[in-house]
């Protein structure tokens, strides 16, 4: 048995389960002691039990599952609060049923009120449509037109498809002033008619969207649709709290946000925090615009006042935390627009070697000021090309301010080479990935790099063959925990149903937990105070309704979350502590 804070009465004691606690022996015991939100004690009944008293609480989870709380190191809480609270079709088989969605809005607004919806379809589903439609055509501005002549409507198109597909209706064309000749960006496409008028379709390969994705970082006057309503504070803060109830509803109690979050939303995690609302521990990093690569004085402004409030660690308390900035560096692999090392056919049907946001040496003179300022840098780079230049930068740097045990990171790296996973372990930079992408767009790698190097994807086991303490993430699609958990062991690409990878990349489950929980604390410096249940910790955890490290796997997506537990409170509950 393992024992905290001698003498300590437990307030809570939880026994007659099976508890993974991932600790270095990953450990199974059958009971728990918690007392102030903390744990107390982990081991056999008869031994924790000793922690009790006459007011001690009592739970018997019948033989129940009790694992970390799940620990998301790049979800987009807040982008999927945002899907939680627009519009949404849910894979519709029908113009008539998207056409039904937007009639259910169109009756709570008033005349001329935008209505903004989710895309069509998302992945891996979107890449079925429009066949999938009845009518296996989309929808134009004459069939929104029929339910809403009044409302501008506008239908996003998914973030990280190539082509994706956004819809108008004519009253959004006409307050926006969009006609056939209306000027777009390389990569856009403004569908017309034998008349040249818009159709109210529209199709973007770019990533970012050019097309608007009404999120944090969305800005009418520089869009095509300069009339769109940006997001109120109210809808921000609407849109945080729904992602935070919804990870605690799948299991989730701390995430990394290593992308970094731009200032809305940042607001949002603050107004929940101070009305004590937060209920994910979150450590957000503050994000550098892809704009000020190119208005460097904004730029060094930014790392400047950065490092006053989000520098070493992070500034904050154990609910939410501020640290260092987040960058882009190459566009996403989903699209066939990340930089690699080889030259591929992208989107655009040509061959290329994919996109640099930003040159060498100004990217060098940006990690160099936020090392000489303090700042933890966070990267997002996916293609080989791209982690190559990061790591060499990060290399570069660590010769005049050493950067070991700062614990910078890089974000998606899909492809990673053995030299890459070399130069992270003598810098202690730590890889964040998600195998979620191979359910997504496996079919994407497949056709964009090919078969060979498709297979060689997001190799979770040799980050951690390399003594890598790589981390799980979601992207925020799907962020349930208990799909990516699967798909951690699984790798499957949605499309063909086949794995990825084969026997070289596949995870034991005890790999796939502590990936999915201690490794994502590490990223986030709360390593020593959750990411596994042992005594001193907080007390936040899962339970669930089987147990996913026996159970057959093709079972795992179907085990419920039963409650969440953070710092021994429930945040979630089906009526385990009712």
């Amino acid at each position: 048995m393992s024992q905290a804070t001698q003498g300590q009465v437990a307030d809570l004691l939880i026994h007659n389960a099976i508890v993974h606690t991932v600790d270095a022996k990953d450990s199974v015991a059958e009971a728990i002691a918690v007392g102030g939100g903390r744990i107390l004690a982990v081991g056999r009944l008869a031994d924790v039990e000793g922690r009790c008293g006459p007011s001690t609480r009592r739970v018997d989870l019948q033989g129940k599952t009790v694992v970390p709380g799940f620990v998301d190191a790049h979800p987009h809480m807040d982008i999927v609060g945002l899907k939680l609270t627009k519009p949404a079709f849910d894979n519709p088989k029908s113009i008539a049923d998207i056409l039904d969605v937007i009639r259910r809005e169109v009756e709570t607004k008033k005349p001329g009120e935008w209505i903004v919806c989710n895309p069509v379809a998302n992945e891996p589903e979107v890449f079925g449509y429009p066949g999938a439609l009845a009518e296996g055509r989309w929808p134009t501005r004459h069939d929104l037109d029929t339910v809403s002549p009044d409302n501008p409507v506008y239908i996003e198109p998914p973030q990280l498809v190539a082509p994706g597909h956004a819809f108008a209706n004519s009253a959004a064309i006409r307050a926006c002033g969009i006609t056939g000749d209306s000027k777009v960006i390389e990569g856009v496409n403004i569908e017309i008619d034998a008349n040249g008028e818009p159709t109210g379709v529209f199709t973007d390969i770019t990533f970012p969207k050019w097309l608007p994705v009404r999120d944090g970082a969305f800005r009418a006057s520089t869009s095509l649709f300069p009339a769109m309503p940006e997001l109120t504070d109210a809808e921000t803060l609407k849109a945080v709290a729904a992602g935070a109830k919804a990870f605690n509803e799948a299991g989730i109690t701390t995430i990394y946000e290593g992308h970094g979050i731009p200032t809305g939303p940042q607001r949002a995690y603050m107004d929940l925090w101070s009305r004590k609302q937060l209920t994910i521990r979150t450590y957000f990093v503050v994000s550098y615009p892809v704009p000020l690569y190119r208005d460097r004085e904004k730029g060094n402004a930014l790392i400047e006042q950065t490092a006053r409030y989000a520098g070493g660690n992070g500034f904050g308390d154990d609910i939410l935390k501020f640290g260092g900035l987040g960058f882009s560096f190459d566009s996403a692999a989903a699209m066939g627009a990340c930089l690699m090392r080889e030259p591929y056919v992208g989107a655009a049907g040509t061959p290329w070697h994919g996109v640099q946001m930003v040159d060498d040496e100004a990217f060098r003179d940006i990690v160099k000021r936020c090392a000489a300022a303090g700042i933890r840098v966070q990267v997002q780079c996916s293609g080989g090309a791209a982690i190559d230049k990061v790591l060499k930068t990060y290399e570069d740097v660590d010769k005049d301010i050493p950067i070991e045990g700062k614990r910078w990171t890089i974000q998606h790296c899909q492809f990673p080479s053995a030299e890459n996973m070399e130069a992270c372990r003598r810098l202690g930079v730590l890889p964040t990935t998600t195998t979620n992408f191979l359910w997504m767009y496996g079919s994407v790698y497949r056709k964009a790099f090919g078969e060979q190097l498709a297979q060689k994807a997001i190799p979770f086991k040799s980050w951690l063959d390399a003594g890598i303490p790589v981390a799980q993430s979601t992207d925020g699609n799907p962020f349930q925990p208990m799909f990516a958990f699967w798909e951690l062991l699984s790798r499957k690409d949605a499309v063909s149903g086949q794995a990825l990878g084969g026997e070289s990349q596949r995870l034991t489950r005890q790999e796939a937990l502590r990936t999915y929980t201690l490794n994502g604390a590490r990223t986030a410096f709360w390593d020593e105070v959750t990411g596994s249940i042992e005594p001193g910790k907080y007390a936040d955890f899962a339970i669930l309704s089987d147990d996913i490290m026996t159970i057959d796997e093709d079972a795992i997506p179907k085990t419920k979350v039963l409650a969440t537990l953070l710092g021994g409170k429930p945040v979630h509950d089906t009526g385990v502590f009712a």
